[in-house]
């Protein structure tokens, strides 16, 4: 499958012609290899490739969006033709009309490095590598189901705009999920997920054995040792870049979407606590807190160079020294507040429209080292890994339930503590922070939101902080 340049100019002239005053080509095809291991037994593999070419036009300050999996002239043509009838026909109902900026575009090529290439990779190969990682995940035979997931992801996109952009690109993604769940017959279960990948080749699995390892120690010492706080507390917080990851983009990412704050996602993923006006003057967390999305990280799971609406990515800073001092936004959007988009386009397959998105949100790191954190905690405790979280539909309030925490004392872990949660506001938890250590790191993640929902490839990250004065939980047993 593919899409000859002549096909692109043809859908662009006639678009211009019957009336847009903006058109946009897009091609994506995402060729996928997917296996899945369970407690050491191949339960599925398949490959597939699936894409197709997208039609967007602006008509009478209205998006009309069609696409279709073949590319021939005939069905691009026809794709034109319904995109331009769906803008006019609800061009007549909407009182806003959309605008877009007049940003400066991009005209590139690019993919991202591979060392070792994933499409080199035979199947018998990685299937010995997922049964192999299952014999380091059963050393604990209380770990009854051990679920192991690994997909292969090759990206290939082209984007052609009417006002000047040109964008093919090729991204390589691995991704590898696991859910290992152990029970106990007198101290009762656990269950942790992980997840490992990047862009890139296969390189990006680097040292997961040994991450998995200590995983099972981990779920080991939560049956054998942990014990349940005595009573529900206020204290202070140490969280592990886990922790960190998990807040930043459920607090801060998500509500800092232009649309999102401008009411597009109030019926889908959501509303904001946020408002156009915050811009520049909101101030959210304390001085030491910056919190940075950034697409252009290499081998990043969210990594792009260029967004789908032909915006050269670049690092936005969402938070700075505690002030939200930028949104996520989009051509449309950002044209609302009289700003330029900051890149954030994204559409997770050629039939999507793109929408503002995270790519890599963390929290930038301080100076401290995350032992001084716990040395300097007198009482409190420190969570290193979570199991589940919830936030409202404003993503203002917050609650988080730890995996691997440690209840801290004179700066010491006295004991490992079973199941905690913590139920925090997201101004309270930003700004009480007074705290931040210098060990960034980030975890991958697949981020849901749109209707029809979208899911793309992002990281979530940041370094171990401190957050003082919050209400911690005992497990609820």
């Amino acid at each position: 499958m593919s899409l000859s340049e002549d096909t692109i100019t043809k859908a662009l002239d006639l678009a211009l012609n019957s009336g847009s005053s903006y058109a946009e080509v897009r091609y994506q095809v995402d060729t996928v290899r997917f296996i899945n291991v369970r407690n050491g037994v191949l339960q599925s593999l398949s490959s597939y490739s699936y894409g197709g070419v997208s039609i967007r036009v602006l008509v009478n300050g209205m998006w009309g969006f069609a696409a279709t999996s073949n590319t021939d002239w005939d069905s691009v043509r026809d794709s034109v033709g319904r995109a331009m009838s769906l803008a006019r026909s609800v061009a007549r109902l909407r009182k806003r009309k959309i605008t877009i900026g007049k940003e400066k575009l991009a005209r590139v090529t690019y993919d991202a490095n591979q060392r070792f290439k994933v499409e080199d990779l035979t199947n018998e190969y990685l299937i010995k590598y997922l049964s192999e990682l299952d014999s380091h995940a059963r050393a604990d035979p209380r770990i009854k189901v051990r679920n192991l997931f690994l997909s292969t992801t090759i990206t290939e996109k082209v984007l052609v705009t009417s006002d000047g952009a040109y964008v093919r690109s090729r991204i390589p993604r691995v991704y590898l999920f696991g859910s290992l769940i152990a029970y106990d017959p007198q101290r009762g279960s656990a269950q942790r997920n992980v997840e490992f990948g990047g862009s890139g080749g296969f390189e990006v699995l680097s040292n997961v054995e040994d991450e998995v390892d200590r995983e099972v120690s981990t779920i080991k010492d939560v049956l054998d040792e942990a014990k349940s706080l005595p009573n529900d507390d206020v204290m202070d917080v140490v969280l592990s870049p886990e922790l960190t990851g998990i807040m930043v983009h459920e607090s801060i990412g998500h509500p800092l979407e232009l649309d999102r704050i401008m009411g597009r996602e109030g019926a889908e993923a959501g509303e904001s606590y946020a408002k156009p006006d915050y811009l520049g003057s909101y101030k959210i967390g304390s001085d030491l807190v910056t919190i940075i999305d950034d697409p252009t990280i290499s081998n990043s799971y969210g990594f792009y160079l260029v967004d789908e609406e032909g915006v050269t990515a670049r690092p936005r800073f969402l938070v700075k020294n505690g002030v939200i001092n930028e949104f996520l936004m989009n051509r449309e959007y950002a044209s609302y507040i009289g700003l330029t988009s900051n890149a954030a386009a994204r559409a997770s397959e050629f039939d999507k429209e793109p929408i503002p998105r995270m790519a890599n949100t963390y929290l930038a790191p301080g100076n401290w080292k995350p032992e001084e954190l716990i040395r300097e905690t007198r009482r409190g405790l420190y969570i290193a890994s979570y199991t589940e979280w919830n936030i409202d539909d404003k993503r203002w309030f917050g609650r988080y339930g730890g995996f691997e925490a440690y209840y801290i004392e004179n700066g010491d872990l006295k004991y490992m503590v079973r199941e905690p949660f913590i139920e925090v506001d997201t101004k309270t938890l930003w700004s009480n922070v007074d705290a931040v250590a210098d060990d960034l790191r980030f975890y991958p993640g697949t981020c849901g939101k749109g209707n029809p929902e979208q899911g793309v490839p992002v990281y979530l990250g940041g370094p171990t902080f401190r957050v003082t004065n919050v209400r911690v939980f005992k497990a609820p047993r």
